[in-house]
């Protein structure tokens, strides 16, 4: 999501909190959460947490400097993770001017409950997407609450009014009830992705009219459903398939978790990007894009397959059209992932991307890409024509690789290896004469004496 210009580091800040905050909610925050939101989110939640005060004064706020300073992050950074923490309830900002500066103040929500996160239908399809079937259920039997169940169990415990006897009904006094508004907590953000307005439910209704659904079922779940709906893209056909698959053969009710994991299941047989990260502002104007009048036959099928697959099946279908044998591995579905999240390019431009590093390499990597994209950022590359444009570019001045190269140095040339180098000689001395003729009649000796034995 791209950081308004109103948004600078040097603005001040404040840290409120709207709920209480446990080490058991930071367990769920670190649990469940930082899948969803990232690691540099997740420490800017429990970094505010730490300065948090029942009653902040405007005199405590501190420049946003501070966080980027504790973060090691930059101002883009700050503000991304600011809204991943704002989408899942964990934060709500509140902004003002006056005299001195611009400031904003953070007010913060504890996490929901275990059960509560997995009852969602929004969280849990994010959370089940980020970590995949086996996490996913790893952290649900993690949170779950084994209380007691058997039927052969009979309770005894006392209630209320066994304890304790009132003698004297008063009204409530006025301290108690200032205590209660005191202490009222502020209700939890909800989590949601719109309302249903504009979806066919009618269709969908008939849809399903001769299956065993149970009357109600379609309505009670209206919220959750469509959200799923929206979530990855169905259709009313695809997703009446879908809910089909999700009814309970006995009793007639639609068991939302299986469904979840049928249609998530089929996005990935069917190599369709199942979340990503979406910018809520509408994106700025896009400049028209370059007209390529003398495109090559390879470049227009480029093209065209890079404007009508998904980066993940394109990165998989070139993979195997350059070795059959060949398939995309996680570290390379994860570098790509990361790069489309940064919304640096359109999809159709990071297929391009994709194409052109896999003509040199036979893998990709995250660094791999991060230089890549930073050559083609300078070179204001946008739209995947103005991607090919770059490609020319590069074709005709290619990059010089200097990884792994040894600079030049240049040695000064010795006096005896020049041309007109003449040999100065030097007067022996008497001493030295001396010393050089015993060297030669012990070396004689010895080879006399070796000659002998």
């Amino acid at each position: 999501m791209e950081r308004p210009q109103n948004f600078m580091a040097q603005d001040d800040y404040l840290v409120a909190q709207a709920t209480y905050f446990s080490n058991v909610d930071q367990h769920v925050a670190v649990s469940l959460y930082q899948p969803l939101v990232g690691p540099v989110a997740m420490a800017l939640y429990l970094s505010l947490w730490q300065e948090a005060k029942p009653r902040p004064l405007v005199s405590d706020r501190r420049s946003q400097t501070r966080l980027l300073d504790l973060l090691n992050i930059g101002v883009d950074t700050l503000y991304d993770a600011r809204v991943h923490l704002e989408a899942v309830g964990l934060m709500k900002t509140y902004t003002t001017t006056d005299a001195i500066s611009r400031y904003y103040a953070y007010e913060l929500y504890a996490p929901v409950s275990p059960q509560a996160f997995f009852n969602d239908d929004l969280l849990g399809m994010l959370l089940y997407d980020r970590v995949g079937d086996a996490r996913y259920t790893e952290l649900a039997q993690e949170f779950a609450l084994h209380p007691v169940r058997r039927d052969d169990w009979q309770e005894v415990s006392a209630n209320f009014l066994d304890v304790y006897h009132l003698t004297n009904v008063l009204a409530t006094p006025k301290a108690a009830i200032q205590a209660q508004q005191a202490l009222a907590l502020k209700a939890t953000p909800t989590v949601s992705l719109d309302d249903d307005g504009g979806y066919d439910w009618e269709l969908l209704a008939s849809t399903l009219a001769r299956t065993t659904l149970q009357a109600g079922e379609l309505d009670k779940n209206r919220a959750a459903l469509y959200e799923m709906a929206r979530f990855y893209g169905l259709e009313v056909p695809e997703f009446s398939l879908q809910i089909r698959k999700a009814i309970e053969p006995m009793t007639g009710k639609l068991n939302m978790r299986q469904l979840r994991q049928f249609i998530e299941q089929s996005y990935r047989k069917a190599d369709k990007p199942a979340f990503s990260d979406q910018k809520t502002q509408q994106p700025a104007a896009t400049p028209a894009p370059p007209t390529i009048k003398d495109l090559t036959s390879q470049e227009a099928d480029l093209l065209k397959r890079a404007n009508t697959q998904a980066p993940r099946t394109f990165l998989e279908n070139t993979k195997k059209a350059k070795n059959s044998r060949a398939y995309a591995a996680s570290n390379e579905t994860y570098a790509l992932r990361e790069l489309l999240t940064r919304h640096v390019f359109p999809d159709a431009t990071v297929n391009i991307l994709i194409d052109y590093v896999l003509r040199s390499y036979d893998s990709l990597s995250q660094a791999l890409l991060n230089g890549f994209v930073q050559r083609w950022i300078t070179a204001n590359v946008t739209t995947p024509e103005s991607a090919i444009l770059q490609i020319r570019k590069e074709a005709q001045q290619p990059v010089k690789n200097t990884r792994g190269k040894r600079p030049n140095r240049q040695e000064e040339t010795p006096d005896w290896m020049k041309p007109d180098y003449q040999p100065v000689s030097k007067p022996v001395s008497v001493q030295s004469k001396q010393s050089i003729q015993a060297g030669l009649d012990r070396l004689k000796a010895m080879r006399k004496k070796g000659s002998e034995s």
